[in-house]
């Protein structure tokens, strides 16, 4: 079982440093990872220090680099332009300021969905790990900020994030997108990372947290980028879609 980290970066160097540092030490199977970052091509800091840290780990970690255009559209234009790009069996949204805090998590994380996919081989799924980021005070449930995703959702979805939303809120999305239809599996045994942000007090807003809140405050009174929006008139209907693909696959494999 393979996993793909996504990580958009930019200038964290420190951070990433430290991120890196967590996924070598708490990854029991290193070869079965991938970790791979993507940042803005006039952004000439971050592609040297994420080309440097490729050198460091070149024996243990598979470390990609992608650049591409700046752009508002983080979930469309990072996250999902990087899962395109993976190869693993199992995608997972990060970013360059988590910490990885359980050791051996790839074992582990592998057990519970190994378990969870048995009556599920069409592998239309999400996969809740928890972290320590605090969720909005409306927000009654402890929704995935960081979710996993077999690639099987690629495929069929075409996006892990949901595309027209800019910035936050996406993983809430996610939650309400697979959770009404038991298809979330929540691995919330031990907390699995760090987030050290200002969400979490941890740090102060830097630079690139100011600015992915200002994109999400203007953009969000457009209803193509509102995520209530979205959950209410659309998600219905990926849910129908993912039920759907769900049945069509039983009924092939029973025939």
């Amino acid at each position: 079982m393979k996993y793909s980290l996504l990580v958009p970066t930019r200038n964290r160097e420190n951070m990433v440093a430290n991120y890196l540092d967590s996924v070598y030490k708490m990854t029991h199977k290193k070869n079965d990872i991938e970790v791979l970052f993507v940042c803005d091509d006039d952004d000439d800091a971050s592609q040297n220090y994420v080309k440097r840290f490729q050198k460091q780990y070149e024996r243990t970690i598979d470390i990609k680099l992608f650049t591409r255009g700046r752009t508002e559209f983080i979930n469309e234009d990072y996250y999902n332009f990087l899962a395109h790009k993976a190869s693993g069996d199992y995608l997972w949204i990060q970013a360059d300021d988590l910490e990885m805090t359980q050791p051996g998590w790839d074992t582990r994380v592998s057990e519970a969905v190994e378990h969870y996919a048995k009556d599920k081989p069409d592998k239309i799924f999400c996969i809740s790990i928890k972290d320590n980021t605090p969720v909005p005070r409306h927000t009654m449930p402890k929704f995935p900020c960081f979710p996993m995703f077999p690639k099987q959702v690629l495929e069929f979805l075409g996006y892990l994030l949901y595309p027209t939303v800019p910035t936050w809120g996406t993983d809430y999305i996610a939650y309400v997108t697979f959770q009404p239809i038991d298809r979330l599996l929540e691995i919330h045994d031990a907390n699995y990372i760090n987030h050290i942000s200002h969400h979490t007090k941890q740090v102060e807003v830097d630079a690139t947290a100011k600015r992915v809140g200002a994109i999400f405050n203007r953009l969000k009174g457009v209803p193509a980028h509102n995520t209530d929006l979205i959950m209410q008139e659309i998600i219905p209907g990926v849910r129908n879609k993912i039920l759907n693909k769900i049945k069509d696959f039983n009924q092939i494999g029973e025939k």
